[in-house]
């Protein structure tokens, strides 16, 4: 009862009493109406037992939609081994591999229905909402246009590793995420904002992006080349997001502090450049500002964008005139992460103009809200038209997107670019996957429950058909890898030093360092993504990692094998289990018997085969 009642002032909330998230106040059916909270308590029950009992379970749905995809698949699915299916999963939903002691466990375990037991198991870990939360720190931070955008990872990994953990509805992240406001380094929320320092074009084009899977920033500029989204439309999006101003915070003397905060007030404008700063860099005084003179000034950027500078410099001559600066410079309600009370799109004619005032208008439905509104009603409306449930694109978006992360295939790829004008393998197996979830209320714990239970997920490798029977290894993310090498290595974390902390942050040296050899935009086609030199040289040569395979060292992973086996060639099954998570085949068994035997120092020989393996593609992988 405490939780259907959190529910229901959630949703009190949300049905426009209090004028948080419905779009149109106005508009809103209880206003003016005075409505006894039991009886809404008691509509609300019922609703809400209405939308429980009428979601379908997990493993209907995983049923239903191996049903619908093996219909028209010619191949048959053979099903993986217990231990390959432990490390998949564990790598999936912990982002680390099983233990060695968990595989075995697993293994002997003789119930009927354990892999069930084991999903459910895992997802109650808090394990998995760390490991969901730095996925979508990649997806969200990886495109950051802000060069400071790694002060926002911890607080928006501790937010979203709460949320997860915590099971909340994934529209109410969502929602969350385009509604937050307050200090960056303490509101984790923020992170989408402060990624693109508020700019309200970036903002609107990525939460198409990565909560709808459409992509209408090509329509910026002009009207979409190959998409039916015209120029007007994405403006009209960009329009919700106008107020929102991110800037350093006003109460703290650290330089690092910067809040994401409502504008709406319209500042007065100041439009123009500088006169002094002009005439200062005019040395010659012939009205005429040169790439030269403009070196090491803030006009320098003007030069170095040949696109600026065809539409700028009026007679192509390289120079420009004090004139046709001015001009170039927008006015001061376009100036991005600033706050401006309305979105005007710009006239790409003459960048100094005003442009045209848009009004809000969402390009899915063309829904509406009252012109001149706030910023929270702005974005809680936004939030509202985009996580809709009948807005089939949010539901598709998301379940396309995990299926494609937990099965390597995809309804649509790449996943951030789906929508009207696309067309979906196996269509009717996604809509029944979305429908799906939209009834169980956006619940990403039941999406992860029901596709790593279906036959397609636990199929076994197989690279010699095509379609979504098709199977091979797919490259581990680079916090995986961390993961990987830690459990593998017999250490909490690896002392790295971290090349790129603007980025990644502080906290955490050594992931940051492998996820800025290793990482990848996971929203990039796994296909796309080729491995690159500087990963190798650091698996082979890092110092770190070959003194932490050395058999001599006290503690070492082959110092405690070597401690549980009779002798060197029994401790070869045990490195395969501990690094790939499966037994040696009899030919890998012979392999590296024979190299026991040729050499002369047995703990040298180990060590070289723990170190192949450490660099073997396998490592690397999830199968």
């Amino acid at each position: 009862m405490v939780v259907l009642t959190q529910q229901f002032d959630l949703w009190f909330h949300r049905s426009g009493c209090h004028n948080l998230h419905h779009p149109d106040p106005e508009a809103c059916p209880l206003k003016g109406k005075i409505m006894h909270r039991c009886v809404l308590m008691t509509l609300f029950v019922l609703t809400a037992s209405a939308a429980v009992a009428a979601g379908p379970s997990s493993r209907q749905t995983a049923a239903r939609v191996d049903q619908l995809i093996l219909a028209s698949e010619e191949s048959k699915v053979k099903t993986i081994d217990d231990a390959t299916f432990l490390r998949r999963v564990s790598l999936d939903i912990l982002g680390r591999p099983a233990t060695p002691g968990e595989t075995t466990r697993f293994g002997l375990d003789p119930t009927p229905n354990k892999r069930t037991a084991l999903i459910d198991r895992l997802l109650e870990s808090e394990e998995y909402g760390e490991t969901w939360a730095r996925y979508w720190a990649e997806t969200i931070l990886l495109r950051a246009t802000n060069e400071r955008s790694g002060l926002v990872r911890e607080p928006f990994e501790q937010w979203m590793s709460e949320s997860l953990n915590d099971n909340r509805r994934w529209d109410d992240i969502v929602t969350d995420l385009l509604t937050a406001s307050g200090s960056v380094r303490e509101e984790g929320s923020t992170a989408l904002f402060f990624a693109h320092e508020g700019t309200p074009e970036e903002v609107a084009a990525e939460a198409s992006r990565l909560f709808l899977g459409i992509q209408v920033q090509c329509a910026n500029c002009h009207d979409h080349p190959w998409d039916r989204w015209k120029r007007d439309e994405f403006h009209e999006l960009v329009a919700f997001f106008p107020r929102v101003s991110v800037r350093r915070d006003p109460q703290s003397d650290d330089r690092r502090d910067f809040v994401v905060a409502s504008v709406n007030q319209e500042r007065r404008q100041r439009r123009g450049v500088s006169q002094f700063l002009l005439t200062r860099l005019d040395r010659n005084k012939d009205q005429i500002i040169t790439k030269q003179e403009a070196a090491q000034s803030p006009l320098q950027r003007l030069f170095n964008n040949d696109r600026i500078m065809e539409r700028v410099d009026g007679n192509s001559d390289g120079k420009l005139s004090l004139e046709e600066i001015k001009n170039a410079q927008p006015a001061d309600n376009n100036r991005p992460g600033r706050g401006s009370a309305e979105h005007f799109m710009p006239d790409l004619d003459n960048p100094a103009s005003e442009g045209t005032k848009i009004d809000p208008v969402f390009f899915l439905n063309n829904r509406k809200i009252t012109p001149g509104s706030d910023d929270a009603k702005r974005r809680n409306a936004a939030a509202g038209f985009i996580t809709s449930r009948s807005n089939e694109w949010f539901s598709r978006s998301i379940v396309n997107r995990m299926w494609t992360e937990l099965t390597g295939t995809a309804f649509y790829q790449p996943v951030d670019d789906i929508g009207p004008d696309r067309t979906a393998e196996h269509e009717d197996a996604l809509m029944e996957l979305a429908s799906a979830f939209v009834k169980n209320g956006h619940d990403l714990k039941w999406l992860m429950r029901t596709i790593t239970s279906t036959s397609i997920y636990q199929r076994s490798r197989n690279a010699d058909v095509a379609g979504f029977v098709y199977q091979q290894p797919s490259r581990l993310r680079g916090d995986q890898l961390y993961e990987v090498l830690c459990q593998s290595l017999g250490v909490e974390d690896l002392i790295l030093p971290a090349t790129d902390r603007r980025r990644y942050g502080r906290s955490d040296p050594g992931r940051a360092e492998i996820s800025s050899t290793f990482g990848f935009d996971p929203s990039v086609p796994r296909d796309d993504i080729t491995g690159r030199i500087p990963q190798a040289l650091f698996l082979m040569n890092s110092p770190i990692i070959n003194q932490l395979i050395r058999a001599d060292g006290p503690g070492s992973p082959l110092d405690r094998i070597r401690q549980t086996v009779p002798s060197d060639k029994e401790a070869i099954p045990e490195l395969y289990l501990s690094l790939l998570g499966r037994e040696p085949t009899a030919g890998e068994i012979r392999i590296c018997e024979s190299y026991l035997d040729e050499t002369s120092d047995s703990s040298e020989a180990l060590e070289d085969i723990f170190w192949a393996l450490l660099n073997s593609s396998e490592f690397q992988t999830k199968r």
